[in-house]
């Protein structure tokens, strides 16, 4: 990505642990409040995301993979996600209550009764059955009350695709965190970065957003209808 040709990462991990880069009048906490404050505040938009992941594994070999994803949200209770890429092919709906994974991969589909609300039925799908969702940060409502970290730094701004965003940073024991958002009364995160090292090793994922938030969205976007030849399965809770 063309961001990382002007500052690298080894750079900002040493920046995130001795000074501030630049003398900034908002804090890096005030940024992203107010960034997940108008996300949670929209009732109807959609984005589309490319995430490329790259793992680095302890010979140090590099391995990246690319999904893309289309996401749209309608509250208080829906919401579709389709991704497709190197490893994965599937659609997710929210439907006021109904929670619908198919795998156009695999040619099936489960279905499961979950809380009725965006948020509600999130938690309860991440905690059940053990599911990671990187983006769900920009779905949450209340994005804001759940993002928790040690130590923090605004580097100033940097131009992402023209447009002039706050580079923030956040970090903690084994994870830094890294998000541009854009200046102004509408303020959406652009990219982040997540670099992970709970495995042993750096595990990096890179996103690049672009935001329709006046997408015109209909009901018929959230109802499922399974492909012809598709086989439903039953769902097993995780826990």
């Amino acid at each position: 990505m063309k961001l990382y040709t002007k500052l690298t990462f080894a750079t900002v991990a040493l920046l995130l642990s001795t000074t501030l880069l630049f003398a900034t009048e908002q804090s890096p906490r005030d940024v992203l409040n107010k960034a997940y404050d108008y996300i949670g505040s929209m009732d109807k938009y959609a984005f589309k995301a490319v995430v490329i992941d790259n793992i680095t594994t302890e010979d140090g070999t590099v391995g990246t993979l690319r999904h893309d994803a289309t996401v749209k949200v309608d509250r208080p209770g829906k919401l579709r996600v389709d991704v497709k890429g190197d490893t994965r092919d599937r659609s997710n709906y929210l439907n006021n209550g109904v929670y619908t994974m198919m795998d156009h991969g695999f040619g099936y589909y489960g279905q499961i009764k979950i809380p009725e609300t965006i948020d509600e039925g999130l938690d309860y799908i991440f905690e059940k059955y053990g599911i990671r969702a990187p983006l769900a940060q920009l779905i949450y409502s209340n994005t804001h009350k759940r993002v928790k970290f040690i130590k923090s730094k605004h580097f100033g701004t940097m131009m992402v695709d023209g447009i002039e965003c706050h580079y923030i940073a956040f970090s903690n024991v084994l994870r830094d965190v890294h998000v541009w958002i854009s200046k102004g009364d509408k303020p959406l995160v652009k990219n982040y970065s997540i670099i992970d090292r709970t495995g042993g090793f750096e595990h990096r994922i890179d996103t690049s957003l672009y935001w329709d938030v006046n997408a015109k969205i209909s009901d018929s976007d959230f109802i499922f209808t399974a492909p012809k030849g598709a086989e439903k399965i039953s769902v097993q809770s995780a826990n």
